[in-house]
C-alpha cells in the first residue's frame, strides 16, 4: 500500500466513523503526509510507521496501516472532543 492509498483509505474510514475529511488540509512537509482534523489533532500517515496521532495525555498513538478502521475508531472521539471546544469559541470580528 502506498502512502496516498493509505491516506485515501484512512479518509474513508474516518468518514465512516463520523469524522469529516473532505475539507481538511493534507500537508506534505515531510516524507509522511499529515491530515489536519481539528485543533491539536493531526494524523500522520506513513508506510514505515503506519498511522500516528497525539492522544489527550500528550503521548503518540501508532497503529500499522492494516488497522486503519481501528485507528479511525480511536481518532473519532478525540475529534469530537476537540471540535466541541472549537465550535463554541467566539468568532473574531473585523476591526
Amino acid at each position: 500500500m502506498t502512502v496516498d492509498e493509505a491516506l485515501a483509505r484512512l479518509r474513508e474510514e474516518l468518514e465512516t466513523a463520523g469524522v469529516p475529511t473532505e475539507d481538511r488540509d493534507v500537508w506534505y512537509l515531510t516524507e509522511e503526509p499529515f491530515l489536519s482534523l481539528a485543533p491539536g489533532l493531526v494524523v500522520f500517515v506513513g508506510v514505515r510507521r503506519g498511522v500516528r496521532w497525539p492522544m489527550k495525555n500528550g503521548q503518540w498513538r501508532e497503529l500499522p496501516l492494516d488497522r486503519l478502521s481501528e485507528a479511525a475508531a480511536l481518532i473519532a472521539p478525540l475529534y469530537r472532543e476537540r471540535m466541541s471546544g472549537a465550535e463554541r469559541a467566539p468568532q473574531a470580528e473585523p476591526v
